[in-house]
Parts: C-alpha cells; sequence; structure tokens
C-alpha cells in the first residue's frame, strides 16, 4: 500500500486551474522526485499536501487512511513536513534552539532548559547521520549545513513524508554531495522524501522513481531506471529541446566595449568586446559576484577601475544603469522583486523613465512592451496585473530577466540567471542571450553550472579569491579543465593566454 496517495485532487484558482485532478501516489523508503516546467503545479501541490493551502476538490490519504489539513500544523501532525529553499532559521540561536523552535523543552516556572534541548538536538543528529554540533550558533555556519539545520527542524516532528523543495538551490558540488548522503540516510530509514527540483542531472542521481507535471496535471510517474534525459525533457515541456553546443568565436577585431583594469591577478587589462558572452566560472565564494556588484557599481571599485566605451564607468549604481549597465541579481526574493507590485510593475522597474516623458506614465506603452518581452519568455501568470509574489520562483526570474532586457543594456551581467527555472524555460534564456550576443550586447554570465558556462561563453574567466586568475577561449574546453582551473590543481604546468592588454594571465 502507498504511504502517500491522492485522487482526483484539484485547486482552481481565480482564472486559473493550477491542480487538475491529479492522482499520485508514493511509498515510503523511496525519494520520488516531482519535476515540471514553472508553472506546471508541482509547488501547488506540496502546499496542499503540507496544509498551506486547501484543495478546491479531490482527497488525500496517509497510509490509507483518508486526512484532511486546515493548516501545515495538521499537517504536521500527520507526519508530513516540508523543507523550503529559503531558510528560515534564525542565526544567533544555536543550532539546537532552531531545531525545537516553538517547541521548546522547558524546566520548572517555565525557564526553556537549554540542556536537554541540546541532548534532544544531538539524538536526533545523530539518528539521521547530520554531523553538526547542537550548540553551534547557526550565523556560525555554512550554508550546506544551514540546510541541514533546516532539514533537522523537520524531522524533529517525526516526520514520515518529508518534502525537499529545490534544497541544492544554492549549495556547490561538494555540498550536495553532503545532503545527498543525509538523503539515502533517511531513505534507508523509511521515510517517503519527496524531492522537487528542475536540475535534472540531481534526479538522476538521488531518485528512485520520478512524476512529471504539466499544466496542472500529472503526465508520467516513471521508475527512474527506465528513464533517460531527454525523454524526460519532452515529458516536462511538451515537446524536445535541443541540446547545447559551444558557441562559435566571435570576431577578434570587434570594438572594445567594456574595459577593466586591476582585477587580473598580474595587473592585465580585461577588455570585453561587443557581442561577446564572457563567462565567470569559479567555486562558490570566490568573489565572482562581488566582481559583479563592483563593475555595476553596487560596490566600491577599490582596487580596479572600468571604462564604457572609452569613457570612465560611473561607480555610482543608478548612473552605471544609465550609462547601459544592467545587472541582473542572483537573489530575486532579497534583492530583485517587489513582492506586492505587478508583474508589469516590475518587469518595467528599471525603464521607467522611457515609459514616462514629461513625468506622466504611459500605461498602455509600458504594459504594451512588457508584455511583449514576457510572452517571448513565455511567462506563466494569470495576467500581468497578477502581483509578482504570487508566481512561482522560476517565473519571478522570468519577470526579472524581462526587466533587464527592458533597460536595454549595453553591457548585461547576469548572475545565475536560470536559478530556479525549468529546462524548457532555460533554452528560451539561452536563446535571447545568444541574440543579444548577435545584436552587440557584452554579457558577462555568472553561473555556478559549468556546462552553461561552457555552453554559452565565448571566453571563460577562473576566479580565485576574488581576482581573475586565468582566462581561457572556449575552445576544447570541457568541465574537468574549468575545474582544474578553478581549484587552482596543475598550476605550474599550465601554459598562459594573453589579454588584451599588457600582461599574460595562466590558462588550464
Amino acid at each position: 500500500m502507498p504511504l502517500l496517495e491522492t485522487h482526483a485532487l484539484t485547486r482552481r484558482f481565480p482564472g486559473v486551474l493550477a491542480l487538475d485532478h491529479v492522482d499520485f501516489a508514493a511509498e515510503s523508503g523511496e525519494v520520488h522526485a516531482v519535476c515540471g516546467a514553472n508553472g506546471a503545479g508541482k509547488s501547488t501541490l506540496m502546499n496542499i499536501l503540507s496544509g498551506t493551502i486547501h484543495p478546491t476538490s479531490g482527497t488525500i490519504a496517509i497510509a490509507g487512511q483518508p486526512v484532511a489539513f486546515a493548516s501545515p500544523a495538521d499537517a504536521r501532525n500527520a507526519g508530513v513536513a516540508i523543507v523550503y529553499q529559503e531558510f528560515s532559521s534564525i542565526p544567533e540561536l544555536t543550532v539546537a534552539d532552531n531545531i525545537f523552535l516553538g517547541r521548546e523543552f522547558r524546566g520548572r516556572f517555565g525557564v526553556v532548559d537549554r540542556r536537554a534541548a541540546s541532548r534532544a538536538a544531538a539524538n536526533l543528529l545523530g539518528r539521521f547521520g547530520i554531523a553538526l554540533s547542537p550548540d553551534t550558533p547557526v550565523g556560525a555556519l555554512g550554508v550546506a549545513d544551514r540546510q541541514l539545520v533546516e532539514l533537522a527542524r523537520a524531522l524533529a516532528t517525526e516526520a514520515r513524508i518529508l518534502i525537499l523543495d529545490e534544497p541544492t538551490a544554492v549549495l556547490s558540488i561538494a555540498e550536495q554531495a553532503k545532503l545527498f548522503a543525509v538523503i539515502r540516510t533517511l531513505r534507508q530509514q523509511s521515510l517517503l522524501i519527496l524531492y522537487i527540483s528542475h536540475r535534472l542531472e540531481e534526479i538522476f542521481e538521488i531518485a528512485d522513481k520520478v512524476s512529471v507535471m504539466r499544466d496542472g496535471a500529472l503526465v508520467a510517474t516513471r521508475d527512474k531506471a527506465a528513464l533517460i534525459s531527454v525523454e524526460l525533457i519532452r515529458l516536462m515541456t511538451g515537446r524536445d529541446v535541443s541540446a547545447n553546443a559551444a558557441p562559435t568565436p566571435i570576431d577578434g577585431q570587434r570594438r572594445t566595449v567594456l574595459s577593466v583594469s586591476g582585477l587580473s591577478e598580474d595587473g592585465a587589462v580585461i577588455d570585453i568586446r561587443a557581442g561577446e558572452i564572457w563567462g565567470l566560472a569559479g567555486l562558490v565564494g570566490t568573489g565572482r559576484t562581488s566582481i559583479a556588484h563592483r563593475i555595476a557599481g553596487l560596490r566600491r571599485r577599490d582596487g580596479f577601475s572600468a571604462t564604457l566605451n572609452g569613457a570612465p564607468l560611473p561607480d555610482d549604481p543608478a548612473k552605471a544603469l544609465a550609462a547601459g549597465v544592467v545587472y541582473m541579481t542572483e537573489d530575486r526574493k532579497r534583492d530583485g522583486i517587489f513582492g506586492p507590485l505587478a508583474v508589469t510593475g516590475n518587469a518595467t522597474a528599471a525603464s521607467l523613465g522611457r515609459f514616462a516623458p514629461g513625468g506622466f506614465l504611459r500605461l498602455g506603452r509600458e504594459r504594451a512592451e512588457a508584455g511583449e518581452v514576457l510572452r517571448g519568455l513565455r511567462l506563466v501568470a494569470a495576467s500581468l496585473d497578477t502581483p509578482i509574489g504570487s508566481l512561482s520562483g522560476g517565473n519571478q526570474q522570468k519577470v526579472l530577466f524581462a526587466r533587464a532586457l527592458l533597460a536595454r543594456p549595453k553591457v548585461l551581467i547576469c548572475d545565475e540567471p536560470t536559478r530556479g527555472v525549468d529546462v524548457g524555460a532555460r533554452e528560451e534564456i539561452y536563446a535571447v542571450l545568444r541574440r543579444l550576443s548577435a545584436e552587440g550586447v557584452a554579457i558577462i554570465l555568472i553561473s555556478s553550472e559549468l556546462n552553461e558556462v561552457l555552453a554559452l561563453s565565448h571566453r571563460i574567466a577562473v576566479v580565485r579569491h576574488g581576482r581573475v586568475s586565468a582566462v581561457m577561449d572556449n575552445a576544447g574546453l570541457d568541465e574537468h579543465a574549468l575545474l582544474v582551473a578553478a581549484t587552482g590543481a596543475g598550476e605550474a604546468a599550465r601554459p598562459v593566454v594573453k589579454l588584451a592588454g599588457k600582461g599574460a594571465i595562466p590558462a588550464s
């Protein structure tokens, strides 16, 4: 008997059928991946199962017993816990305090018994193979360990069903391996893990079964062993998606758009040409985003300077934007979206001046231009008046991408532009970046996915310790060569590649 079953589960929102008569089943002791394009219904299904929203119709059963959740507390009491991709832990509190937050151990006179909490947390962490000290402040932990604290908090509720929503979104490869080891331990202890991810390589590594959703419906459930990536992509998108080849080298005689001095380890000048996609690769925490922030004027440019089309690039972010340097943030929730505003207002936030000659906003023109760009990105939303905060993470990312395009960049800095975006939308974003490249826009691409950097970049700069340590033409490169350069392995044997300007930088 399946541990979890739904029958004809349906959820309607005004103007949208988000979930369409879904019959779903999953067993204990398995990792069951649920995947699909943005807006496919994954989040709606998980929110119903975790008690966050209620179904319009249909039923849920756990171990054969019908259940109905009026709140997340009801779901937790029934053994269902969810871990969201955004952290909710409190940095000032210890691991143990966070695990039992809201369910504190109390002694005489209601005083919190932190020793009891620490002992209980140590037992819980040991039971599930989570290598953390219960007395460490969460603020002192790295990203991967903070993710494990979120996981431990869910497990402390004696969950039988654990929902993981994009759990590796901000993890490095090594940190991902650490999380997967814990997930395998949970599987051995007969938990059902519902694993939500856009990353196909993760699904093929960790899942036992895969359920695919499209347009609110469950279109297939397959054993992982019976699937190949091409078939999974076709099920997710409803169409075949072509593979991405490395880009054709651009003409070396093109004019220089952006020049940066003092960024490379040996002081060489870095020139980025019109139409060039310049990848920034490196391990998490090496300073890629810091470089992007300084170019865009979001941080002081201590130690280096930049020119745009031969003129000094302003170090004020608003003036840099007006000059044509557009930065697309990696953290859409904190730095990107204006949650209460509609899709249109979010898309045009960086280009309002163009739609308001004389100080009067031309709503029709604003809506028309925003709508055209968003249609090209295949935004899934009830209307352009929908508050962006109600969209899925992937569709929020599309709106931020539209904002960057509407600002008409001369230099577009894309910091993790496909994070949380499904495979179909990812290909559409790739196509847009290639089109902008063909139109002469210089693009700086930051991505933790090395295959993405290789698929798009004409040249790739490797960042270590906040500086560029190598610049390589993307010819004959592979992920291994990039990883070797990023970690500094084999440095003594590396040849040299010339940069535009003086000096040279070693290349792998």
